[in-house]
Protein backbone atom coordinates (compact mmCIF):
# COMPACT_ATOMS: atom_id res chain seq x y z
CA UNK A 1 0.00 0.00 0.00
CA UNK A 2 1.45 3.44 -0.96
CA UNK A 3 1.14 6.10 1.47
CA UNK A 4 1.04 9.78 0.53
CA UNK A 5 5.08 10.29 0.75
CA UNK A 6 5.51 7.11 -1.32
CA UNK A 7 4.68 7.86 -4.77
CA UNK A 8 6.19 5.66 -7.90
CA UNK A 9 6.23 7.48 -11.46
CA UNK A 10 6.97 7.01 -14.41
CA UNK A 11 8.63 8.69 -17.61
CA UNK A 12 9.00 7.12 -21.06
CA UNK A 13 10.20 3.97 -20.21
CA UNK A 14 11.36 4.69 -16.71
CA UNK A 15 9.83 4.46 -13.70
CA UNK A 16 11.06 5.18 -10.29
CA UNK A 17 9.85 5.46 -6.85
CA UNK A 18 10.05 8.83 -5.54
CA UNK A 19 9.86 9.87 -1.50
CA UNK A 20 9.30 12.66 0.58
CA UNK A 21 9.72 13.39 4.51
CA UNK A 22 6.45 15.29 4.73
CA UNK A 23 3.11 14.68 2.47
CA UNK A 24 3.60 16.03 -0.86
CA UNK A 25 2.03 18.96 -2.65
CA UNK A 26 1.54 19.30 -6.24
CA UNK A 27 4.12 21.34 -6.77
CA UNK A 28 6.55 19.76 -4.50
CA UNK A 29 5.73 16.15 -6.51
CA UNK A 30 6.41 18.34 -9.70
CA UNK A 31 9.69 19.94 -8.31
CA UNK A 32 10.86 16.01 -7.39
CA UNK A 33 10.01 14.34 -10.31
CA UNK A 34 11.77 16.92 -12.70
CA UNK A 35 15.23 16.47 -10.39
CA UNK A 36 14.73 12.62 -10.22
CA UNK A 37 14.33 12.07 -14.37
CA UNK A 38 16.30 14.82 -14.95
CA UNK A 39 13.66 16.85 -16.84
CA UNK A 40 14.41 20.38 -19.14
CA UNK A 41 11.00 21.48 -17.84
CA UNK A 42 8.72 22.02 -15.33
CA UNK A 43 5.59 22.68 -17.42
CA UNK A 44 4.67 18.52 -18.05
CA UNK A 45 1.22 16.99 -17.90
CA UNK A 46 0.39 14.00 -15.19
CA UNK A 47 -1.76 11.12 -15.81
CA UNK A 48 -3.34 8.27 -13.58
CA UNK A 49 -3.51 4.46 -14.44
CA UNK A 50 -6.64 5.06 -16.26
CA UNK A 51 -5.36 7.78 -18.51
CA UNK A 52 -6.59 10.54 -17.06
CA UNK A 53 -5.08 13.90 -16.36
CA UNK A 54 -4.27 14.83 -13.11
CA UNK A 55 -4.87 18.48 -11.56
CA UNK A 56 -3.30 19.57 -8.45
CA UNK A 57 -7.20 18.92 -7.28
CA UNK A 58 -7.00 15.47 -8.60
CA UNK A 59 -3.56 14.84 -6.83
CA UNK A 60 -4.48 15.94 -3.04
CA UNK A 61 -7.82 13.41 -3.96
CA UNK A 62 -5.52 10.36 -5.40
CA UNK A 63 -3.23 10.92 -2.53
CA UNK A 64 -6.14 9.57 -0.24
CA UNK A 65 -6.35 6.62 -2.04
CA UNK A 66 -4.86 3.23 -0.24
CA UNK A 67 -3.28 2.49 -3.66
CA UNK A 68 -2.30 5.48 -5.45
CA UNK A 69 -0.77 2.94 -8.64
CA UNK A 70 1.40 4.61 -11.19
CA UNK A 71 1.29 8.61 -12.09
CA UNK A 72 2.68 8.82 -15.63
CA UNK A 73 4.48 12.23 -16.52
CA UNK A 74 4.51 13.43 -20.01
CA UNK A 75 5.91 16.74 -21.72
CA UNK A 76 3.61 18.46 -23.99
CA UNK A 77 4.87 19.04 -27.32
CA UNK A 78 8.06 16.38 -27.23
CA UNK A 79 5.35 13.47 -28.46
CA UNK A 80 1.99 12.39 -28.74
CA UNK A 81 0.46 12.04 -25.60
CA UNK A 82 -2.11 9.53 -26.46
CA UNK A 83 0.93 7.86 -28.33
CA UNK A 84 3.07 7.56 -25.29
CA UNK A 85 0.42 6.90 -23.12
CA UNK A 86 -0.65 3.65 -25.24
CA UNK A 87 3.01 2.79 -25.31
CA UNK A 88 3.06 0.73 -22.35
CA UNK A 89 0.57 -0.21 -19.65
CA UNK A 90 0.60 2.14 -16.79
CA UNK A 91 -0.85 -0.42 -14.37
CA UNK A 92 1.55 -2.91 -15.66
CA UNK A 93 3.10 -4.61 -12.64
CA UNK A 94 5.05 -7.23 -14.92
CA UNK A 95 8.15 -4.58 -15.33
CA UNK A 96 10.64 -4.95 -13.26
CA UNK A 97 11.27 -2.18 -10.36
CA UNK A 98 14.61 -3.69 -9.14
CA UNK A 99 16.09 -0.48 -10.70
CA UNK A 100 13.58 1.70 -8.78
CA UNK A 101 15.51 4.42 -6.96
CA UNK A 102 14.53 6.43 -3.58
CA UNK A 103 14.58 10.14 -3.38
CA UNK A 104 14.55 12.08 -0.18
CA UNK A 105 13.03 15.06 -0.47
CA UNK A 106 11.61 18.29 1.07
CA UNK A 107 11.08 20.31 -2.63
CA UNK A 108 9.73 24.04 -3.02
CA UNK A 109 7.05 24.88 -4.56
CA UNK A 110 7.00 25.50 -8.22
CA UNK A 111 8.91 28.24 -9.89
CA UNK A 112 9.79 29.46 -13.24
CA UNK A 113 13.55 27.16 -13.74
CA UNK A 114 15.16 30.11 -15.23
CA UNK A 115 14.61 32.44 -12.53
CA UNK A 116 15.17 29.93 -9.42
CA UNK A 117 18.89 29.08 -11.36
CA UNK A 118 19.55 32.44 -11.39
CA UNK A 119 18.51 33.08 -7.91
CA UNK A 120 20.11 30.35 -7.28
CA UNK A 121 23.63 30.95 -8.68
CA UNK A 122 23.21 34.65 -7.19
CA UNK A 123 22.90 33.22 -3.74
CA UNK A 124 25.66 30.63 -4.22
CA UNK A 125 28.17 33.66 -4.96
CA UNK A 126 27.38 35.38 -2.42
CA UNK A 127 28.07 32.44 0.35
CA UNK A 128 31.37 31.19 -1.87
CA UNK A 129 32.57 34.75 -1.94
CA UNK A 130 31.78 35.49 2.16
CA UNK A 131 33.60 34.64 5.40
CA UNK A 132 31.78 31.00 6.84
CA UNK A 133 29.93 30.77 3.70
CA UNK A 134 31.29 27.63 2.40
CA UNK A 135 30.88 25.78 5.72
CA UNK A 136 27.46 26.65 5.03
CA UNK A 137 27.10 25.11 1.55
CA UNK A 138 28.86 21.86 2.82
CA UNK A 139 26.58 21.40 5.48
CA UNK A 140 23.51 21.55 3.42
CA UNK A 141 25.39 19.45 1.37
CA UNK A 142 26.23 16.74 3.93
CA UNK A 143 22.60 16.91 5.76
CA UNK A 144 20.36 18.51 3.60
CA UNK A 145 19.37 20.99 6.14
CA UNK A 146 20.93 24.10 8.18
CA UNK A 147 21.65 23.98 11.98
CA UNK A 148 20.20 26.95 13.81
CA UNK A 149 23.44 28.25 14.48
CA UNK A 150 24.22 27.99 10.53
CA UNK A 151 21.03 29.48 9.33
CA UNK A 152 21.90 32.59 11.39
CA UNK A 153 25.48 32.51 9.62
CA UNK A 154 23.59 32.34 6.13
CA UNK A 155 21.16 35.34 7.15
CA UNK A 156 24.08 37.52 8.48
CA UNK A 157 26.09 37.20 5.74
CA UNK A 158 23.09 37.58 3.01
CA UNK A 159 21.40 40.43 4.80
CA UNK A 160 25.15 42.38 5.02
CA UNK A 161 25.45 41.79 1.23
CA UNK A 162 22.01 43.11 0.19
CA UNK A 163 22.11 46.18 2.73
CA UNK A 164 25.81 47.26 1.28
CA UNK A 165 24.74 46.58 -1.89
CA UNK A 166 21.57 48.71 -1.86
CA UNK A 167 21.12 50.47 1.57
CA UNK A 168 19.78 49.20 4.87
CA UNK A 169 16.37 49.29 3.66
CA UNK A 170 16.17 47.38 0.45
CA UNK A 171 13.23 47.16 -1.64
CA UNK A 172 10.62 44.48 -1.00
CA UNK A 173 11.60 42.94 -4.27
CA UNK A 174 14.71 42.66 -3.36
CA UNK A 175 13.96 40.71 0.38
CA UNK A 176 12.53 38.39 -2.15
CA UNK A 177 14.75 38.02 -4.28
CA UNK A 178 17.34 36.80 -1.62
CA UNK A 179 14.88 34.13 0.26
CA UNK A 180 13.64 33.08 -3.59
CA UNK A 181 17.39 32.39 -3.70
CA UNK A 182 17.95 30.69 -0.84
CA UNK A 183 15.18 28.07 -1.21
CA UNK A 184 16.05 27.94 -5.07
CA UNK A 185 19.63 26.76 -3.86
CA UNK A 186 18.86 24.79 -0.95
CA UNK A 187 15.62 23.67 -2.00
CA UNK A 188 15.11 21.49 1.53
CA UNK A 189 15.12 24.73 3.95
CA UNK A 190 11.61 25.29 1.95
CA UNK A 191 8.37 25.25 3.92
CA UNK A 192 6.37 23.04 2.45
CA UNK A 193 3.01 24.18 4.57
CA UNK A 194 3.55 27.97 3.27
CA UNK A 195 2.00 29.48 0.15
CA UNK A 196 5.39 30.25 -1.83
CA UNK A 197 7.81 27.58 0.28
CA UNK A 198 10.14 30.88 1.38
CA UNK A 199 7.97 33.27 3.53
CA UNK A 200 10.32 31.75 6.84
CA UNK A 201 12.80 33.76 5.13
CA UNK A 202 10.75 36.83 3.93
CA UNK A 203 7.06 37.27 3.97
CA UNK A 204 6.16 40.14 1.54
CA UNK A 205 2.32 40.56 3.32
CA UNK A 206 3.48 40.92 6.98
CA UNK A 207 6.97 42.29 6.39
CA UNK A 208 7.97 39.25 8.73
CA UNK A 209 10.60 36.10 8.36
CA UNK A 210 14.63 35.91 9.29
CA UNK A 211 15.92 38.56 6.64
CA UNK A 212 13.46 41.06 7.44
CA UNK A 213 14.11 40.88 10.77
CA UNK A 214 17.59 40.98 10.51
CA UNK A 215 17.58 43.85 8.76
CA UNK A 216 15.33 45.47 11.08
CA UNK A 217 18.33 44.83 13.76
CA UNK A 218 20.60 46.42 12.29
CA UNK A 219 18.54 49.40 11.57
CA UNK A 220 18.03 49.95 15.30
CA UNK A 221 21.79 49.11 15.76
CA UNK A 222 22.15 51.95 13.18
CA UNK A 223 19.82 54.07 15.10
CA UNK A 224 20.86 53.71 18.42
CA UNK A 225 24.55 54.52 17.67
CA UNK A 226 24.23 57.66 16.60
CA UNK A 227 22.34 58.45 19.44
CA UNK A 228 24.86 57.52 21.83
CA UNK A 229 27.89 59.37 19.40
CA UNK A 230 29.17 61.90 21.62
CA UNK A 231 28.45 65.59 21.25
CA UNK A 232 31.63 67.90 20.14
CA UNK A 233 32.31 70.54 22.17
CA UNK A 234 31.06 73.92 21.13
CA UNK A 235 32.47 77.07 21.08
CA UNK A 236 30.72 80.90 21.32
CA UNK A 237 26.76 80.80 22.27
CA UNK A 238 25.39 83.21 25.41
CA UNK A 239 27.62 81.05 28.22
CA UNK A 240 30.82 82.50 26.51
CA UNK A 241 33.42 84.96 28.10
CA UNK A 242 32.67 87.72 26.42
CA UNK A 243 35.29 90.33 28.72
CA UNK A 244 37.70 90.70 26.23
CA UNK A 245 35.19 92.31 24.17
CA UNK A 246 33.98 94.10 26.75
CA UNK A 247 37.29 95.79 27.12
CA UNK A 248 37.24 96.66 23.42
CA UNK A 249 34.60 98.68 23.55
CA UNK A 250 35.51 101.07 26.10
CA UNK A 251 36.03 104.71 24.67
CA UNK A 252 38.41 107.04 25.83
CA UNK A 253 37.85 110.77 26.24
Amino acid sequence: MQTNNVIRVKFKDSKRYIFSSKPFTFQSFLECVANKFDLPTMDVKVFDDSKTEVDEEAFVYLLRRPDLGVLEIVIPGTANIDDSLSSSSLGDEGTSESDDTAMLITSPPEKNLAEEHRLAKMIEEILKTSPGGEKIINEYTRTKGLSDTRRRDMVKILVAHLTNEHGTSPSRRLKEEYAKGIISLFPCLADPRSKLGYEHYYNAEDGSGYLAWRIKTLQKEASEGRMKRPRQPQTGGPTADRQSYKEDCYLTI
